[in-house]
């Protein structure tokens, strides 16, 4: 053995020169040329015109990036079969990445639920008509099960809905049960026909991770907080067809590819024997534009060491290809500022709307999901596994709580680079960003929150504590890689990446240029863009494969209308999305216009 050590490993790097001479030699698919280029690598000045040596072109050789530099360099690697693609002086970059998202989720909520969300009304009137229209349709079934299911109920955006429980229901039917989730996705109330569908009593228990708010009789309300308690109600809905969850699905992929992505993170898979078998169908088809890395919902694991664990982490994706896999595990430690129920250190305004919001009773402190102990064994769990694992936590509380338990497994069991990340942390303090730089633990910050509801947090949930919404600032002052999310369909309409970067970098509603909440924690437009592609391909351990464009990186790419290192940040929404490339393949979001050469053809690459 100790003859064919040396012996084996000269096979071996014969093998890799081997290989590397032919990826070198082969020429070029497709070169892309004649517009700005920003590959987002360390000492990339192509956003600034005055460098030595200019990006000119890329040349994209099977699925991966063969050149990047100058045209005499790229057009080196050009052959008679070459596809030469005029950019049309738009801007390529890599795709951005998604870090936190739902589509799954979404796709369920596409089929199954109807819209009543602030992005398509603005008054109760309008939603009530379509609540009534749907009722009226069910009840003109002859032998329907049937559920009234609505998403997207908003009191912050549409000012006169309001307050709901089982009763007020009722008084849509009460033979039809009916299920209204709110936008933000942590609360839903439901009528009485819906309670009993669930066999939810007055004896019922509270299941982990969520409540069934009861009155002072100990009568159900109709009030659910947090997914453990919608789960339970959602669970005797009519189950989503396959063929329904797929179609859903293939209209959910255009729609974050039109918007840039060429990598999303699903933050709430949920195993499904059918519904996994249509997703796979999904991301084999030759048009699937993306890639997608699933992160499974647990709600809690009692035991490090229990024997009902391997059964609940069975099935599902697993490692299925490189466009779908499971990424790690996703827990979620408080609940929301729109429900008061993100767990925090100062107790939640008492107003008007949190009363129509549905907020516990003040002084309201929010909810921890778990005690600590079971939050701890089941971070154990997973680390030890190797398994990244991303925690929801809004408040201060609930940041206190995961960022003491981390440090207990990191005591534990250190040096493992699993890259835990903690979601949202809206009201994450200085002192607890500077913590968590200290353990490796990285941050995915909902700064966008801000886009929508900075006014009504300001007025009537938080007041000045605001101000410090998701101070991004405070990350990059300790050096922590961070990115930015939407968490759709968490929030009113579709993916907007620039919308969300517009919010980092003016911390301004969509309403109100003028008025910044907690300007010392705006963030460059380059950091803005960092966290979209380089930082969230580090986070999800993608580095050596996407969130760059170099030479050996998959070649997932977006093209642009303008660059966005020279628009206004106002003005980014503006820029629109051409074309994406995934592995080297164009989605064919824009037109190619064939223009007739000697020698050859070249393709200008048009707006869509």
């Amino acid at each position: 053995m100790e003859r064919r050590g040396p012996a084996l490993l000269l096979q071996l790097w014969c093998v890799v020169v081997l290989s590397l001479s032919m990826v070198l030699s082969r020429k070029a698919d497709i070169i892309l040329f004649g517009g700005d280029i920003i590959t987002m690598e360390d000492g990339d000045l192509s956003r600034d015109r005055g460098k030595a040596r200019p990006l000119e072109a890329v040349a994209i050789a099977g699925e991966t990036i063969q050149a990047v530099g100058t045209l005499d360099e790229v057009f080196c690697h050009a052959g008679s079969k070459t596809q030469t693609v005029y950019l049309n002086q738009q801007t390529l970059m890599p795709g951005f990445i998604e870090p936190h998202t739902h589509p799954t989720v979404g796709a369920q909520i596409r089929e199954q639920y109807i819209t009543i969300g602030a992005a398509t009304f603005s008054s109760y009137e309008e939603i009530r008509s379509v609540m009534v229209n749907r009722i009226n349709e069910l009840a003109a079934t002859p032998n329907s099960n049937g559920w009234g299911a609505f998403f997207g109920w908003d009191p912050e955006l549409i000012s006169d809905l309001p307050a709901l429980n089982a009763d007020v229901l009722d008084g849509f039917s009460d033979t039809i049960p009916i299920f209204v989730w709110g936008q933000n996705g942590h609360i839903a109330w439901v009528n009485h026909a819906a309670l009993r569908a669930a066999n939810i009593t007055n004896t019922t228990e509270n299941p982990i991770g969520g409540t069934f708010v009861k009155d002072q009789d100990n009568n159900p309300t109709g009030k659910l907080l947090e997914l453990g308690a919608i789960g339970a109600v959602q669970r005797v809905m009519p189950p989503l067809e396959p063929h329904a969850f797929a179609r859903s699905l293939e209209d959910l992929w255009r729609i974050y590819a039109s918007a840039g992505f060429t990598t999303v993170a699903d933050l709430l898979y949920r195993p499904n024997a059918g519904l996994d078998e249509a997703l796979r169908r999904s991301t084999d088809a030759e048009n699937f534009p993306l890639r997608l890395a699933l992160f499974r919902f647990k709600q809690a694991v009692r035991d490090v060491d229990c024997t009902d664990c391997a059964a609940g982490d069975a099935g599902g994706i697993g490692e299925y290809s490189s466009r779908l896999w499971e990424a790690g595990i996703k827990l979620i430690a408080d609940g929301s500022p729109h429900s008061g129920t993100s767990a925090i250190r100062e107790p939640y305004l008492y107003t008007p709307l949190t009363e129509t919001l549905g907020f516990p009773d003040p002084p309201g402190y929010g909810i921890l999901n778990f005690d600590t102990r079971t939050l701890f064994e089941t971070v154990r769990r997973y680390h030890r596994q190797g398994k990244k694992v991303s925690i929801h936590a809004h408040g201060e509380r609930a940041n206190d709580q995961v960022l003491n338990v981390h440090e207990q497994v990191l005591a534990e069991l250190p040096n493992q680079d699993n890259r835990h990340r903690l979601e949202h942390v809206g009201l994450m303090t200085e002192e607890q960003i500077e913590r968590a730089g200290k353990l490796n633990v990285t941050l995915s910050f909902f700064v966008d929150h801000l886009r929508f509801y900075a006014k009504v947090y300001k007025t009537n949930i938080f007041g000045d504590r605001v101000n410090r919404w998701t101070p991004l600032s405070v990350a990059t002052k300790n050096n922590i890689t961070w990115t930015i999310h939407q968490d759709h369909p968490a929030f009113p309409g579709d993916p907007s990446p620039f919308a969300n970067m517009k919010t980092a970098i003016t911390r301004c509603t969509r309403d109100d240029p003028t008025t910044p909440y907690g300007p010392e924690y705006r963030v460059s437009i380059h950091e803005a863009l960092k966290a979209y592609t380089v930082n969230a391909a580090w986070q999800l351990h993608l580095e050596d494969k996407v969130g760059s464009i170099q030479v050996g990186k998959k070649a997932d790419l977006v093209v642009l209308s303008e660059n966005p290192y020279r628009v206004d940040p106002f003005d980014l929404e503006r820029i629109r999305v051409v074309e994406t490339f995934v592995d080297g393949r164009r989605n064919k979001l824009a037109r190619l216009k064939t223009v007739r050469g000697i020698g050859t053809d070249l393709h200008v690459l048009e707006s869509p």
